[in-house]
Parts: C-alpha cells; structure tokens; sequence
C-alpha cells in the first residue's frame, strides 16, 4: 500500500502533468488566436487595399471624365470661335459680292427694277424722289422716265435726285416733302437682314447656292 508520501508526490505529478496539459492547450488556443487575428488583419487589409483602389479608380474616372469634359468644352468653344471668325469673315466678303453683282449689269438690273419696285409700292400713290449712286445716275438718268415706266407703271411719279447716294448699289426713296423715306440700298437690306444672313451661312457655308439671290429675292 502506498505511503502518504508517495500519494502526495502521484498527485503532484498528476497535477503538473495536468497543468502541462492546460499550457499546451492554451498556447495552441493563443497560437490558433494569434493565426485568426493575423488572417482577420491581412484581411482587413486587403480589403482596405481593395478599398483604396476603387476609391482611386473612382478618382481617377471623375479625374479622366473632368478632364474629358473640359477638353471636350475647350474644343468646342474653339470650334465655335472658328467658325464665327468664318462666318465674320464671309460676312466682310458681301461687300465685294454686292460691289461684284453691282458690276455685272445682267445680274444688277433685275435686282434694282426689283427694289424699285418693292420701294414705289411700299410708299403708295405719292410723288417720290430716288437717291442711287454715282455710277448708277450715269447709267439710269437718260431714261430714268421709261425705266420708272417699265417697272411701276404710268401711275407712278419718282424724280431722280441729282445728288448721289453713298451706297453700293440699290436706291433710297423719298416723299417729295422728304418726311418718308425707305432705304432699298444694298448696305440697306443687308444691315435689316443680318440675321437671317449670318444663319444662312451657317447653314449653307461651302455649299454651291448663292445666298445673294435669297437676300434679294426673299
């Protein structure tokens, strides 16, 4: 039978042996532990790393779009700046055009039988006097009469004025009492007609039909 001694030194034993076992098991649990909050931070890492970068992609396309957007604004702005200097510069140019229609008498006597016309029936039954320009009062005023004749009709009474009218082409029409004036001058139409020339252009720059018989012709 066991001594006392030796039931003390067993159960000595035991315990040590029994508190060996606890310290396995708890540093196994702190190393399983340890294993689980280094995988949860690597984790969270990489879903942070992950987050970053769709947070920087994010960035980077309101970045690329921003960018996209105010080149596209730039082009834009710099294409309508040239195309207004080109509209502009075609506008400057119907001066040369008026002054070119206004030397070919083929194409400028229907316009101003035309313009006189439109002006004697705009005024109505009353005596007129026609302001036109220095070249035309060379070519008209011989027979200024049959001209108004052909073109109004024998009802119509419209003296030539001796002083000329500083215009391109076209004329001026005036009551006698000078109280009532209409302007049929080319520079005349073309400043009532400017934005409906300018939109011309715009649509039809380059294009083969002349705008000049529209302007003229309506």
């Amino acid at each position: 039978m066991a001594t006392e001694q030796e039931q003390v030194k067993a159960l000595q034993q035991a315990i040590l042996q029994r508190a060996h076992q606890f310290s396995a098991e708890h540093v196994q649990q702190g190393t399983m532990t340890r294993n689980k909050i280094i995988e949860d931070v690597r984790e969270k890492i990489k879903l942070m790393e992950q987050k970053d970068l769709l947070l920087a992609k994010v960035r980077s396309d309101r970045e690329y779009h921003r960018l996209l957007q105010a080149s596209e604004l730039r082009i834009q702005a710099e294409l309508d700046r040239n195309r207004w200097g080109l509209v502009q510069s075609v506008m400057h140019n119907v001066v040369d055009e008026l002054d070119r229609v206004h030397k070919d008498q083929q194409l400028y006597l229907p316009i101003f039988k035309k313009l006189l016309k439109q002006g004697a029936a705009s005024m109505g039954a009353i005596p007129l006097i026609a302001n036109i320009n220095s070249d035309d009062l060379t070519l008209f005023s011989e027979n200024w009469d049959t001209l108004v004749k052909d073109c109004c009709g024998t009802k119509v009474d419209i003296k030539l004025a001796k002083e000329a009218c500083p215009c391109s082409g076209g004329l001026k029409l005036a009551s006698a009492s000078g109280d009532v004036m209409v302007d049929y001058t080319f520079e005349g139409i073309v400043s009532r007609r400017e934005d409906e020339l300018r939109r011309l252009i715009f649509e039809r720059l380059f294009s083969t039909v002349s705008t000049m018989g529209t302007v003229f012709n309506g």
